[in-house]
C-alpha cells in the first residue's frame, strides 16, 4: 500500500515591486538629485584643480600638489559647514540674520583698510586670518540674500504696492554695492544686484517697478563699467579677442585656444597645455577652460547639465518651501540659487568670449577657499528647507 505524502505548504515570501521596479517619482526627491549634483561638481572641481594647478604649483612652491591640498581642506572645511548648517534650524538664521549682515559689513570695511585687507593685482578683496585667506564679498553676498529674504517677507504688502516699501532694501544693498566697487569688485556687485532683482519678482513686485529697479540697476552698472580706465579696456578686448593677443586680450585668446583644442571629446585629463603657463588664472576663474580643452564640447554639455540640474532641484525645494507657507525659507532658497546660478553664468561666459572678464569663480569647481565654503553652506542650509518643509508637510501644516 502507497502512503500519499503530502507536499509542504511553502508560503514564499513575496518582493515588494519598488525592488524590482523602483517608483522614481518619490525617489528622485529634489534633496536627493541636489546632493548629487552638488557630488558630482564637488568631485569634478577636485580633479580639475589637481589637474590645473601641478604645473604653476610646482613652479612657485616646489610642490606639485600644493593648490590639491589646500583645495582638498577647503571642501572637507566646506562639508563640514553644509553638515552643521543643515542640523541648524531655520529660525536661527531668521534670528541672526541682521547680525551676519552686520558682521559682514565690518568684513567689508575692514578690507579696504591698508594694512589689514590684502591687495592683489590693484584689489583689496582678501582678508588673512592666519594661515587662512577670507573674502568678504562672499560672506556679504549671503548675507545680503538672508537679510532680503527677511525683508521680503516683513514689507510683503508694501513691496508689492510700490517703489516706496524697497526704501530700506536699495539702501542696504547700494552700501554693499558701494563697499564692493570700493574694492573694486564689479562681478561680485553684478551677481548680487541681478539676484536680488530675482527675488523680486518672485516675492510678487509689480511688473512696471520691477522693470524700473532693472533699468537702474542695468543703467548703474553701465556706469561703474565705464569709471574705470581698466574696464573700459576689457570691454573694447570683449568686442574683438584677437587684435591685442599679448596684452588686454591675453587671458581671453588663451581660453578660446583651450576651447579649439578640447574638440569633441577633449585631449585627455591632464594633458592640456594652455595651463602650462599659457593661460593665467588656470585653476581658478579659467579653469572652465582646462576643464574645455580636457574633455571636450561632451564634457563640457555633461558639466551644464549638472549644474542645471543642482539649479532645478534648489528651485523645487524654494517651490516646496512656499507651498507650505514658509515664505522666508522660499524667498532665501530662490536668492541663493540665483547667486549660484548667476555666478556659474558669469563665470563660463567670460570663459568663452561671451561677456569681459570678471574676477569670479565657478562654484564648487574653482579653487577658491572662502567662495567654496560659503558655497557649501548654502547648500547645507537648502537642505535644511528641503527638511523642515518636508516635516510641515508630513504633518499637514502651512505656516
Amino acid at each position: 500500500m502507497k502512503l500519499a505524502l503530502k507536499k509542504p505548504n511553502i508560503v514564499l515570501p513575496s518582493i515588494p515591486r519598488h525592488w524590482i521596479v523602483p517608483n522614481w517619482q518619490q525617489e528622485l526627491t529634489a534633496r536627493r538629485l541636489l546632493m548629487l549634483a552638488a557630488g558630482i561638481l564637488a568631485c569634478i572641481g577636485v580633479i580639475m584643480v589637481a589637474s590645473a594647478s601641478m604645473g604653476i604649483a610646482s613652479a612657485d612652491f616646489n610642490n606639485p600638489f600644493y593648490f590639491f591640498t589646500r583645495h582638498l581642506i577647503y571642501v572637507l572645511i566646506g562639508v563640514t559647514a553644509a553638515t552643521i548648517a543643515a542640523n541648524i534650524p531655520m529660525q536661527f538664521w531668521q534670528r541672526w540674520g541682521w547680525h551676519i549682515l552686520f558682521v559682514a559689513f565690518v568684513l567689508l570695511v575692514l578690507v579696504l583698510i591698508p594694512h589689514i585687507g590684502r591687495r592683489i593685482n590693484g584689489s583689496a578683496r582678501w582678508l588673512g586670518v592666519g594661515g587662512l585667506t577670507i573674502q568678504p564679498s562672499e560672506i556679504a553676498k549671503f548675507a545680503i540674500v538672508l537679510y532680503m529674504s527677511n525683508y521680503l517677507v516683513r514689507r510683503q504688502d508694501a513691496v508689492r504696492q510700490g517703489l516706496a516699501g524697497l526704501k530700506g532694501a536699495v539702501i542696504v544693498v547700494g552700501l554693499a554695492v558701494a563697499l564692493l566697487m570700493t574694492e573694486p569688485d564689479f562681478g561680485a556687485s553684478l551677481v548680487l544686484m541681478v539676484s536680488l532683482l530675482g527675488m523680486l519678482f518672485l516675492a510678487g513686485a509689480p511688473f512696471k517697478h520691477f522693470i524700473i529697479l532693472a533699468a537702474g540697476a542695468v543703467g548703474g552698472a553701465v556706469a561703474l563699467a565705464f569709471s574705470a580706465e581698466y574696464r573700459v579696456k576689457r570691454l573694447l578686448s570683449f568686442w574683438d579677442a584677437w587684435d591685442d593677443v599679448y596684452g588686454s586680450d591675453y587671458q581671453l585668446s588663451q581660453s578660446l585656444i583651450a576651447f579649439g583644442r578640447g574638440d569633441w571629446f577633449g585631449v585627455g585629463l591632464g594633458h592640456s597645455v594652455q595651463k602650462l603657463f599659457y593661460l593665467p588664472e588656470a585653476h581658478t576663474d579659467f579653469v572652465f577652460a582646462v576643464y574645455a580643452e580636457e574633455f571636450g564640447l561632451v564634457g563640457v554639455l555633461v558639466l551644464m547639465a549638472t549644474f542645471y540640474l543642482l539649479v532645478q532641484s534648489a528651485v523645487r525645494i524654494g517651490r516646496n518651501a512656499e507651498a507650505m507657507g514658509m515664505l522666508q525659507e522660499a524667498y532665501l532658497a530662490y536668492g541663493m540659487t540665483f547667486l549660484i546660478l548667476m555666478q556659474a553664468i558669469i563665470n563660463i561666459s567670460v570663459c568663452t568670449g561671451l561677456f569681459p572678464t570678471k574676477g569670479l569663480t565657478l562654484p564648487f569647481i574653482s579653487y577658491g577657499g572662502s567662495s567654496l565654503v560659503v558655497v557649501f553652506t548654502m547648500l547645507g542650509i537648502l537642505l535644511r528647507i528641503d527638511s523642515e518643509a518636508t516635516e510641515a508637510k508630513q504633518r499637514g501644516v502651512r505656516q
